[in-house]
């Protein structure tokens, strides 16, 4: 029993690896692994919560590691790209600005901060999830047409403005075991798209999921 009590926080600590993985990914400019442990990351940070709930081991600290191995995996994985990002275009002068990529992280922490001190019944995201954020910057290599560098820049920014933002927007989580309006609104539009373009389109997936989900909670209010 007590190794089952302790699945959920073995699978946070997975995630925490992931998000190691990742970063030497990164040291090595291998986008593909990078994306493939960021994915992982995603996938055992959303399956631990279901394991602990399944087995009622959810504790407090299962909740403050939850949120630690976030920070790598969410925060500091795509602050050190955005860090490259920026250095690969930036005139020699100015590759010291790159160094600002790292606000992205530090948003991330307090984003992550946030929600370990919101009400476990609030269903809804205050602010774009992190791992939703991550997956945004991590697809930027993935993206198949040539976009000026300070366009995506512009749009990170706003993203991490977003994450840090009090806005509203709605989770995926099931409710009662049932999904929620927006899952199925949101699958019309995103299973299509990676189905089809797969990494090329995990970029515009997130976008899609920012702008659509507050839409949706702006017409639900």
């Amino acid at each position: 029993m007590n190794i089952i009590r302790f699945l959920p926080n073995t699978l946070t600590l997975l995630n925490g690896f992931s998000g190691c993985m990742a970063l030497l990914s990164l040291f090595e400019n291998n986008y593909e692994k990078t994306l493939m442990w960021v994915l992982i990351g995603v996938f055992l940070d959303s399956f631990d919560g279901l394991v602990a709930r399944a087995f009622r081991a959810t504790t407090e600290i299962g909740k403050q590691l939850d949120s630690l191995c976030d920070v790598i995996s969410f925060g500091v994985v795509p602050g050190y790209f955005m860090y490259k990002y920026l250095s690969d275009f930036l005139s020699y002068e100015l590759v010291p600005l790159s160094l600002s990529a790292f606000v992205v992280t530090l948003a991330s922490i307090f984003r992550l901060a946030r929600f370990n001190i919101t009400p476990s019944s609030q269903l809804d995201f205050q602010g774009l999830p992190t791992p939703a954020f991550a997956l945004f910057v991590i697809g930027i290599p993935f993206i198949p047409y040539e976009i000026n560098p300070i366009i995506i820049t512009v749009i990170v920014a706003l993203l991490t403005v977003l994450m840090v933002s009090k806005i509203m927007l709605p989770s995926q989580k099931f409710v009662n075991g049932k999904p929620s309006n927006f899952f199925w609104i949101f699958a019309v539009v995103a299973i299509p798209l990676l189905l089809i373009f797969r990494s090329q389109a995990l970029s515009l997936t997130v976008l899609t999921y920012a702008f659509f989900g507050m839409l949706y909670m702006r017409l639900r209010a």
